[in-house]
């Protein structure tokens, strides 16, 4: 008889509710192949992306699904083209959007998306990282090649529209290590002062136009955008302050035709979707296993925190309930993560 372990999710989006009902289900402890590794659930961070795979799923679709894809835990087994990693390893990483979600005892990955997590954090603390800091990282180095704009990092300014936020928080970050100058947007005080902590010197109010905002501060160039929250609200503004030839990098589909900025400009949009190598298992897959070190290396040596700000000590269906219904009032700090005891 297989091995089998507690699994947390739905069968119905019930997409006219505001959560689905989530239960709890038995089911075969997932099989390492190849490069794959099959960790021991921790804890588990939940994203956006979480809601968004319960409202594309098919009414018609009877399936069980499970959420969650910010990981950290202990790796049980492995597959027999694995070379990164062994039994007992501590590691974190995101799930993908062709692999089933991690609320659950055990999670199967492949190792080129998978670091060992850092020694200085706990696993909660951990789980909070993976996702938002691929993203960033991508957006860096891959979307709007921030080094390549000039000869040296304090010569370039990023402004990032919805820094606050979770993937805005390790962006943030990220930046400011790399010694890019970075301009943050938040409307809220508490965001605002999120900010400031992070070590943001100036701050706008993205519910208000920005180019006086940024003019009264003295800063009249912009070479680069992150809209890393509310694209469709705030591309306009955005194309308005950005340089000729400047750059725009989305987390988010833009619903309506571009405005004409990017036309008289000679702007680029580019767009960042982490799951994109994973999904389609391109060349440079390995890339997520290498920014993921790096940043294990950044947080050990004290340049990068962990985006915890919320954290849930069950994996239940009444923790899961409370916590994505917090995520739903678009108004948290960083990260919510929810801790796992297996058998508990």
């Amino acid at each position: 008889m297989s091995p089998s372990m507690d699994a947390y999710g739905f069968t119905d989006p019930k997409k006219d509710q505001a959560l689905p009902a989530f239960e709890k289900r038995v089911l075969p402890v997932p099989e390492a192949r190849n490069r794959e590794i099959v960790v021991e659930v921790r804890a588990v961070g939940i994203n956006p992306t979480d809601l968004a795979t319960r409202l594309m799923k098919k009414t018609t679709d009877d399936s069980f699904t499970v959420l969650g894809r910010d990981i950290a835990g202990v790796v049980v087994s492995v597959g027999d083209q694995v070379t990164l990693f062994k039994k007992g390893d501590e590691v974190f990483y995101p799930g993908t959007s062709n692999v089933q979600g991690a609320q659950a005892d055990y999670h199967k990955i492949d190792e080129r998306m998978v670091s060992l997590k850092p020694k200085n954090l706990s696993f909660a603390e951990a789980a909070a990282l993976p996702l938002t800091a691929l993203t960033s990282y991508e957006v860096i180095h891959d979307r709007l090649h921030l080094f390549d704009q000039a000869d040296q990092p304090g010569e370039v300014t990023l402004l990032i529209v919805g820094a606050a936020g979770g993937v805005g928080s390790i962006a943030t970050q990220l930046a400011l290590n790399y010694g890019f100058n970075v301009i943050g947007t938040a409307s809220r005080d508490q965001s605002k002062q999120h900010l400031n902590q992070l070590g943001v010197q100036h701050v706008i109010d993205h519910s208000e136009p920005y180019k006086k905002q940024l003019e009264e501060k003295g800063l009249n160039k912009i070479d680069a955008v992150f809209l890393a929250a509310r694209s469709d609200d705030n591309i306009l503004e955005a194309s308005k302050v950005v340089k000729p030839q400047g750059h725009i990098c989305s987390l988010l589909p833009i619903s309506d035709p571009l405005p004409m900025p990017f036309f008289t400009k000679s702007l680029t949009i580019s767009f960042e979707l982490m799951y994109t190598r994973s999904v389609y298992q391109t060349d440079d897959w390995i890339k997520q296993h290498e920014y993921l070190t790096e940043l294990k290396n950044q947080v050990e040596q004290g340049f990068v925190q962990s985006t915890l700000s919320k954290r849930f000590d069950k994996l239940n269906e009444d923790t899961l309930t409370e916590a994505y219904t917090l995520l739903q009032s678009e108004h948290t700090i960083g990260k919510i993560v929810l801790e796992h005891h297996k058998n508990s």
